[in-house]
Parts: structure tokens; sequence; C-alpha cells
């Protein structure tokens, strides 16, 4: 039927892009940043005050647990044993003598225990001394890789002064922090994947531990993770980034993040029936890149439109154009 006077003609169809809804595997995962630490990492200094006589370890290189770093001076501590050595033989000989005097009630109990007691006393003074000797040597307290020495040998130092740092990297830690709302899907065991400035790999790590409590001030949980070192590329310091994934959902409906539009009602997207553009109200998921995943108000098989959605207005006809696959794009 033609139109009156002053009406114009009924506007054709339009042309759009569209897509058909189809159930794809949506990977749940979150993304983070965070930084290496050493598994293990002690400032190495001396348990007394000395002269530092001999450095053995090299700047930069790797020591074994209990490998000797360092010497200090102990010559007055090895003249104070040698004079205790002497003072222990002659109370023990005094000791020995006062026994077989006691026996025959030569002396007095009482003067028998002051000669066993000053006998003891020496003995401990001897052990006080040689572990003092034992403290003028230091020893790797673990296997790792020393940094830069800040004592030269000469030196007199004392138990506030740091003779060089020690780390182990083999494992090397990770930690990260990631939002409250999503620390409910973490847990011990879970892997990690992550990347570091100047490096093209990737590397896995292993959740180990979650902080007890939420950051005030970030709201944020604090998340620990480690990872297998053996060729050193990762150093204590690296600046990384972090993919957990938490979980996979099998028959998701992705649609691209421009294919929602928001309404007073919330959010809502343009499907095709019989030719016709149907508004459908829907709540939605995870992002992952430029696509959003819908977890109701369509169905797997629906006619999504893609194109001319500020356009076209409820009930209008229109004619598919491209078909625009989803699937192959991620691909």
């Amino acid at each position: 039927m033609g139109g009156g006077p002053g009406k114009g003609k009924d506007m054709p169809p339009s042309v759009v892009d569209y897509t058909i809804a189809t159930g794809q595997e949506l990977t749940m995962s979150i993304l983070a940043t965070g930084n290496l630490l050493a598994n293990e990492t002690v400032e190495i200094r001396p348990e007394r005050a000395g002269r530092l006589e001999k450095i053995y370890f090299k700047e930069g290189g790797t020591v074994i647990k209990g490998a000797l770093l360092a010497e200090l001076d102990r010559d007055d501590l090895e003249a104070q044993l040698a004079k205790l050595k002497v003072n222990e033989q002659f109370s023990d000989r005094e000791v020995k003598r006062a026994k077989a005097l006691l026996d025959i009630d030569g002396i007095t109990q009482e003067e028998y225990d002051r000669l066993a007691t000053n006998l003891n006393l020496v003995k401990a003074d001897i052990r006080v001394t040689e572990v003092g000797i034992e403290k003028t040597k230091i020893f790797a307290p673990f296997s790792g890789k020393v940094g830069l020495r800040q004592l030269s040998e000469g030196a007199f130092v004392s138990n506030a002064d740091r003779l060089v740092s020690l780390q182990q990297t083999n494992p090397i830690k990770l930690e990260f922090d990631v939002p409250e709302r999503e620390a409910r899907d973490l847990k011990n065991g879970q892997l990690i994947t992550f990347t570091v400035e100047g490096l093209k790999q990737s590397f896995k790590a292993t959740v180990y531990a979650l902080s007890s409590v939420i950051n005030q001030s970030t709201r944020t949980l604090t998340v620990r993770a480690t990872s297998p070192n053996g060729e050193g590329l990762l150093q204590p310091g690296n600046f990384a980034r972090v993919s957990l994934v938490t979980s996979k959902l099998q028959n998701s409906i992705l649609v691209p993040t421009d294919a929602i539009i928001p309404v007073l009602e919330g959010q809502q997207l343009f499907i095709v029936k019989e030719g016709k553009v149907v508004p459908m109200l829907v709540e939605t998921g995870s992002r992952r890149n430029n696509k959003i995943a819908i977890t109701s108000g369509i169905s797997i098989g629906d006619t999504i439109l893609l194109s001319g959605l500020l356009a076209v207005k409820p009930g209008d006809m229109v004619i598919p154009g491209n078909f625009i696959d989803l699937v192959k794009m991620d691909k």
C-alpha cells in the first residue's frame, strides 16, 4: 500500500553484521603484577669483634652450605686457651692429690670441694674460649650466591658490620597482590604463569602461601609462589606480570564488548528473530580481551547483532550481511 500525501516511503531493511551465539570454554584467570624474591636471604656479619684476617669467597660467586667465607684474627684467643690448658693441668693434679688426702682424712671435704670447683671453672673458661675461636670463622648458612663484599682484609670489625649478602635463588619466590574479591578463588598448589621484563619466555610457579589478612589500605591479599630457577635467569627484584587460572567454564557465551548497550534497566544487546531486531536484557560476567561473557538473557544459537546498534530500533527488519566467527577470532 502506498503512503498518503506527506508520508515518506518505508526505509529498506538494513544489512548488518552478525554472529551466532556458541558455547566456548572460558578460562577464568587473575592478572596481577608482582616482584621476585630470593628463596632465602641473609646478611653475613661477624659474631664477634676482631681483625678481618682472610676472605675466601669471590664477589658474585656461588658457595655451598658450610663453606668457609672468612676468618678473623684469633691469636689472642689461642694464647688465652693455651694458658687455660696449663691451669687445667695444674688444677687437675691438685684435685687428684686432694682426693688422696681426703681418703685418709688429710684435708677437709670443704677444701677438696674448693679445689674441684676451681677445676670446673677452668674447664668452663676453656669452653668459652673455644667457642670464641669457633666464631672467628664465618661459614655460609646455606648454599647460594654471594653479593658484593663490604669489608676488606685487615679491617677491624664488629658484629654490626656487614661483610656480604647471601641469597638462595633456586628456587625463587614470586610475591604479588590480588584484589579482595578474587582472594576466595586462591588456594595453595595452584599453578601460575608469569613473565619478567627483558625475557620473552614465560615461567611457571606454584602458590605455597597466602597472607592471613587483607591489607586494609589496598584491599588486597598478598600471595607467594615458588618457581624453579636452575638456569639463573630470574633474579630477586625482577618485576613480574602474573596470570593465575582459577577455573574453566564450559559452554560460555562470549560477545564483543561493543555489542553490549547500557540501558536504564541494566545492559542489553540485540538479537535477530524472524528478520526483526529484538532487544534482550542480559547479565554479564568475566571479560577476556575485548569480549565479555553473557551469564543470562540469551541462549546458544541466538543470532546476535554486531553492527548498526545505534541506528536500529526494536522491531526493525534487517538483512544478515557479514557473519563474524568469534571462535576463529580467538585463535
